[in-house]
C-alpha cells in the first residue's frame, strides 16, 4: 500500500507513510538548513527519525493528516503536501525558539536603560512617547529596524555549547529604539522580537546554510503552488531591486560561506553580513505573500539563470526549481 491508500483504509501513517516522513525530513532538514536537534553537530538517522516522531506527536497533526486526507488527490499530490507540513512544522519550531530567545534577551537589554519604560502586559515604549498602544502596521516596523546599517555580532568561540548572540547589547538598543520611535506608542515585547528578527536574519525563511560542498537546492524539488504564473512574476519584482552582489548570492545559494569569495569577491565576514542583509531584505518582501516559499524558489531560479548569461552571454540551461508552465 501506499502512504496514502494506508491514510486511507486506517486514517493514519502506516508503514510506507512513516518510511515517507523520514525520507521528507531528512531532505527538508538538509534543504534548509535546519539545525539538528539538542546539541548534535549533524543530522543522524536518529536524528531524523526523533524529529519526524515529533512531528507525528504534534497537537495540529490530527488535522494534518485530516487535510491530507481530503486534498491528496494522488500519491505525487500526498508527497508534496506532507513536504510542506514538514516544512512549516520546522519552520514554526525554529521561528518560536530565536523568537522566544530573543524576547528574554530584549527584556534584558531593554531593563538596563530609562529611556525604554514597561508598560503592563509586556509592553515597551520610548520615554518621551506615548502609552497608549501603537497604530502603526508590523511592517512598517519591520522596515524601521531594517534602516539600521550599524550592528556589531559579539565575537563567539567556536568551541562553546551555547548559541551565539543575535547582535550586542548596543546593536540591540538602536534597533529596539528605531522600532520604538516609528511606533509611536507601546509596543508588545513578542511584536518588538519580531520586527527586529528579521535585521538580525532570525527569519523562519532564511538562505540554506550548506552541509557539505553541494548545493542543497539541487538536491530536492520546489513544491508545487497553483499559482506558479503569479509566483513567477512576483519574484521578478523583487529580483528588480536586487544588486548585483545580492543576485549572485541567491544563484549561489547552499554555498558555504569560506566559498564565496569566487563568487562575489569578498572574504567570508562580509559574505556573511551580506547575506544578513539579503535574508532580511527577503524577510520584509515576503512577509505578506502566502506563497513565499515558491517565490522564494522563483527567485532562486531568475537569479541562476541571470548568473549563467553573466558568465556565458548564453540564456540559462540549467534546471530550474520551479516550472510554470
Amino acid at each position: 500500500m501506499t502512504p496514502l491508500e494506508e491514510l486511507r483504509s486506517d486514517g493514519h501513517l502506516g508503514p510506507a507513510g512513516a518510511r515517507l516522513l523520514y525520507r521528507i525530513v531528512r531532505a527538508v532538514v538538509v534543504g534548509h538548513g535546519f539545525p539538528p536537534p539538542g546539541d548534535g553537530r549533524r543530522w543522524t538517522a536518529e536524528a531524523v527519525a526523533e524529529t519526524a516522531h515529533e512531528f507525528l506527536a504534534d497537537g495540529r497533526t490530527p488535522k494534518r493528516l485530516a487535510h491530507l486526507l481530503v486534498h491528496a488527490v494522488d500519491d505525487d499530490s500526498f508527497d508534496r503536501l506532507l513536504h510542506r507540513m514538514v516544512l512549516n512544522f520546522l519552520r514554526d519550531g525554529g521561528r518560536r525558539t530565536e523568537i522566544g530567545r530573543l524576547m528574554l534577551r530584549l527584556r534584558d537589554v531593554l531593563g538596563r536603560h530609562d529611556e525604554f519604560v514597561a508598560e503592563p502586559g509586556d509592553r515597551w515604549r520610548l520615554e518621551k512617547q506615548p502609552a497608549g498602544p501603537s497604530t502603526v502596521a508590523p511592517a512598517a516596523l519591520v522596515e524601521a529596524a531594517l534602516s539600521e546599517v550599524h550592528i556589531d555580532v559579539p565575537r563567539w568561540s567556536s568551541q562553546t555549547r551555547r548559541r551565539a548572540p543575535a547582535a550586542d547589547a548596543a546593536s540591540l538598543e538602536r534597533l529596539c529604539r528605531r522600532v520604538l520611535e516609528a511606533a509611536a506608542g507601546t509596543v508588545a515585547l513578542d511584536a518588538l522580537a519580531r520586527s527586529i528578527a528579521p535585521r538580525l536574519g532570525l527569519t523562519p525563511m532564511p538562505l540554506a546554510e550548506a552541509v557539505d560542498d553541494r548545493d542543497p537546492f539541487e538536491r530536492i524539488a520546489g513544491p508545487a503552488h497553483a499559482d506558479a504564473v503569479l509566483d513567477s512574476m512576483r519574484a521578478a519584482e523583487i529580483f528588480t531591486i536586487l544588486g548585483r552582489r545580492e543576485r549572485l548570492l541567491l544563484a549561489s545559494a547552499g554555498t558555504p560561506v569560506r566559498e564565496l569569495r569566487s563568487v562575489i569577491g569578498v572574504g567570508p565576514s562580509q559574505a556573511a553580513e551580506l547575506q544578513g542583509r539579503l535574508r532580511a531584505l527577503l524577510a520584509a518582501e515576503l512577509q505578506d505573500d502566502d506563497g513565499y516559499e515558491a517565490v522564494f524558489f522563483h527567485l532562486v531560479d531568475q537569479a541562476k539563470a541571470w548568473a549563467t548569461e553573466q558568465a556565458t552571454g548564453q540564456p540559462n540551461t540549467i534546471e530550474r526549481l520551479m516550472n510554470v508552465t
